[in-house]
This record gives C-alpha cells, structure tokens and sequence, in this order.
C-alpha cells in the first residue's frame, strides 16, 4: 500500500488540502458595509462587486437596533439579498451564528442559496465553505445559513437559531405555524433573536396582514399610498419606518427608493408603473400590488373588509340549542388540493352563526364521509345541502342520504346564474348584520380574499373558497326554509299548523 501510486496521489491531494485549509485567513472585516463590498453578485448579466444602495444600507442600519421586523415592499428591490448578506456576516464573524430563510417554494430557495454562494465567491481570502449543500451552507469553523422550503418545512429540528427571515410571507399558507415553531428554535438565543417579516402586498387578510396592521397608529394601507405618492418618507423618498405600540419595528420600501428606477420613472413615458407594465407584460393592477403598495383592489373585491371582520364575533358551540334551527353546507373536493368542508349554521330568531365545521383536503371520501356524518348526529340539522355540480358531489349525498334516512338532503348545482345567486344573498346576510362566524377560521380569511374576476366568482390566486362556497350553501336551504314557514288558520278557539312545502 506504501508503494501504491493511487495511495501516494491521494496522500498529496490530502496534504494540499490540508496546507491550504492551515493558510491563515484575512481578518473579516468588522462593518457591515466593508464586508458587503467584498462580495459579489450577479447585475445586468455579470458578476460585480456589491455596492449597496442607500436604502439596503437604511434597511441593515435598522437590523441593528430592531429585533422585530416587518416590511412591506415593492418587488425587485433586493431586499432579500440586504437583508441575508447582513446574515452572512454575522455567519462570517461568529461561530455561533445560525441563520434560516424560509422562502416560498423550492425554485425560491435554489435562487437564494445560488446568490449566497455568488457573494462567497469573493470572500475566498476571508472565509471558507465548509460544504456545497443547496438548502445548508456553512463556513469552516465560523456559523450557517439555512434556506429551506417554507411550502413544506419548519424548523422544530433546529436549535438556537439567531437570525429569522420569512420571506414573501403574504403569500404562505402555513406561515403562522411556522412562525410559531421558530420560538422553540430561538428559546437558548433569548431577546438576541432577530426576526424579519418580508413580502410584497396580497390581500387585507391572513396572518401577515395580521403582523403588518397590528398595533399601528395610523391605518398601514394609508401609509403605504402616501409613500407611494411621494408624500411621506424618512432619510429618503420611498423609504419610511415607525415603531409601533408593541415595540415592532415597521418598514415601508417603495420603488421610488431606488435610484434606477426613479430615473426611469423620470424619464419613461407614463412613468415607472407604465415601463413595468410592458416590461412585465400584465396588467395595471398587478403590478399597482406589486410594484405601487397596493393591496387588493376593493373594486374587485365581493366582500368589503369592515363587514367582514365586523361579523367575525362567533363561538365555535359543541352542543345543540333545541330552541334553534340547524343547517348544513357542504362543499365536497377529492384528493387534490382543495378543501371538502362543512359548516353547520344555526338559526336563532332570525339570525345566523357558524358554530361547527370540518375542513380538511387530500383525505378519502370514506374519511371525510364519516366526519360529516359526526356533524350531522351531533347537531341533527333541519336540511343539509351537499354541492352536486361534480360526480363526487353526487356520491356524497347517496351515501349520507342513504345513512340518515330522517334528515332532509338537497342537491345544489353551481351554475353560471345559481353562484352569483348565493353569494349575493350571503353579501345581504352580512350587510344586514345578521350572520356571524369565529375571528380564528378560516371564513373570515376566505370572505377577504373572495374576488370578482371578469363574470367569475373566486378566490384571489393561491388562495381557497371552500368555506364561502359551504357557507352560501348552508344560508341558501335556511333562506329556502324560513320562505316556506309556517302559517296558522283561525277557527273559533282552535287553531292548525300547516308546513307550506314544495308549493303546497
């Protein structure tokens, strides 16, 4: 084995790398913005040094001082790439430090770890890669920055994580449960734990909008359009930040803090917003949300946000009220990705709530069957409506009309005329007060994001709206129920009941 010529490479090879990784290194330099000229990244087709602009700097400057952040931004303003290269030097700087982005699908965390590793490029006097993982990079004998797939991971596996990033969280499903997770991973690092919230505007609901309004003085979408317009900013146009009441450092970064884009809108006919849309070829109001600070457009929206969440005052109830009626709405899905839900809706002088509902998706039709099948023992509806439009609307109500032979069932078509229809009497419902649901479901989140697109009734992009559907269901056979009341008929001291059914 001594003489061996393969064994002898590869003793050189290993005494080479050896050699090389015991070459002492240039110290890492302490300023941010000393370190970050000595990386490199990809502009306009090439590899060049990276010069940050003013309002990267403003933004890292921030990181310092605030350990919660939330922003709201316009797209394309390299943001994410500020926010991890400040990641990345404290990766440089402390072996202690541990980093995790949490993007929002898997293309996303390639692009990331890619521009980590392109800055890396020009710190090989500085630091070294101890490894060439996508979603993992760490440095020899210093710290690491995860970029995992937030569509699908959490980090409950992880421990003493100093640096969060959650990146484009409007448009996360399961970003609140992932956020929730994170603190178990932050426990050891205490109030040192650094927390960046970051997306462009979505809709006025869900658990970002949720962090982005909280606590504010003044209404955040207001901000956004004065910022917008050029009439409020901090240290530069199209920057602004404030602390809120809980102490969250919120910031607003608009194209207008750019100085590229700032001269196009200068010099472009119809200004920056007009140059991006053909550019990105799409349409005014794309990109008003994701170049302007605009959130959902209300003219396109079917529900307005303040009846909304005026309504969202409801109790879940796990016990029948004799005194009340009870419906049932049932919007029925197979394995992909949208929900089979049904929502029980109680009826009391005159008024409706949500009390109970099960919705979940990707299960069999046994499973989600019997699930329904629970509701309907437990609060013994006077009507259940089951959507037939699909074949497997059809399976379900055989399968439970045939179990509960005692209970009415109706059949509901969704058709062209009969949706718009139902979401309007649920739209009444809410004008007139008279409908309520829990604040902690999913309805009040799916009503927020319910748009009129063209002559189509939906949910935005990426979201769902099952629990609407269900919910117009359940409204429709109640309404259908409280026209065909009971009436009496006077003769002498005796009186009659009579059910107006059908017609008759």
């Amino acid at each position: 084995m001594d003489i061996n010529p393969l064994v002898q490479d590869l003793k050189q090879i290993r005494s080479q790398l050896e050699a090389q990784s015991s070459i002492a290194h240039t110290p890492v330099p302490q300023q941010w913005e000393d370190f970050v000229s000595l990386c490199t990244i990809r502009s306009g087709g090439d590899m060049v040094q990276f010069k940050p602009y003013e309002y990267q700097k403003l933004l890292v400057n921030l990181m310092r001082s605030y350990n919660n952040i939330v922003v709201v931004k316009s797209r394309q303003l390299g943001t994410t790439q500020a926010i991890v290269s400040k990641f990345l030097h404290d990766t440089s700087l402390n072996a202690a430090s541990s980093s995790v982005c949490f993007m929002r699908n898997g293309d996303d965390v390639g692009s990331l770890s890619r521009r980590v590793k392109q800055m890396l490029q020009g710190l090989k006097n500085y630091v070294t890669p101890h490894n060439d993982s996508v979603g993992y990079i760490k440095l020899k004998n210093l710290g690491d920055i995860y970029v995992k797939n937030s569509s699908r991971e959490g980090i409950r596996s992880l421990d003493s994580i100093t640096n969060q990033l959650y990146d484009e969280s409007a448009f996360i499903e399961n970003i609140e449960q992932i956020y929730g997770a994170s603190s178990a991973a932050s426990a050891l690092v205490g109030d040192s734990v650094s927390k960046l919230i970051v997306s462009t505007p979505s809709a006025k609901m869900g658990w970002y909008w949720g962090k982005l309004s909280e606590n504010n003085q003044a209404d955040i979408e207001q901000i956004c359009q004065e910022v917008a317009e050029g009439e409020l900013w901090r240290d530069i146009p199209g920057f602004y930040y404030f602390v809120d009441s809980a102490g969250t450092l919120k910031v607003v970064l608009h194209w207008r803090c750019h100085p590229v884009y700032s001269k196009i809108d200068k010099e472009y006919p119809g200004g920056y917003l007009a140059y991006r849309m053909r550019q990105d070829s799409t349409d005014e109001e794309v990109v008003m949300r994701e170049y302007d600070l605009r959130f959902i457009d209300s003219s396109v929206a079917v529900f307005t946000s303040d009846l909304v969440r005026s309504s969202a005052i409801g109790e879940w109830e796990e016990e029948r009220n004799k005194t009340a009626e009870y419906f049932i709405g049932v919007d029925t899905a197979t394995l992909g990705s949208d929900y089979c839900v049904a929502i029980v809706l109680k009826k009391l002088d005159h008024e409706y709530s949500a009390v109970a509902m099960y919705r979940k998706r990707q299960q069999t039709s046994e499973y989600n069957l019997y699930e329904i099948g629970k509701l309907i023992g437990q609060y013994e509806p006077d009507k259940i409506a089951i959507e037939t439009t699909g074949g497997v609307g059809t399976l379900y109500l055989e399968n439970l009309s045939k179990e509960f032979m005692n209970y009415e069932f109706e059949g509901i078509k969704t058709t062209g005329d009969s949706k718009p229809a139902m979401v309007t009497g649920l739209q009444l419902a809410l004008e007139k007060n008279i409908l309520i649901y829990p604040a902690k479901s999913p309805i009040k989140d799916e009503l927020l994001s319910f748009r009129r697109l063209g002559n189509k009734l939906e949910a935005s992009s990426g979201q769902h709206d099952d629990t609407v559907m269900a919910l117009c269901f359940a409204l429709a056979v109640a309404e259908k129920s409280a026209e065909q009341s009971d009436f009496w008929v006077e003769a002498g001291e005796e009186r009659q009941v009579y059910r107006i059914s059908d017609g008759y």
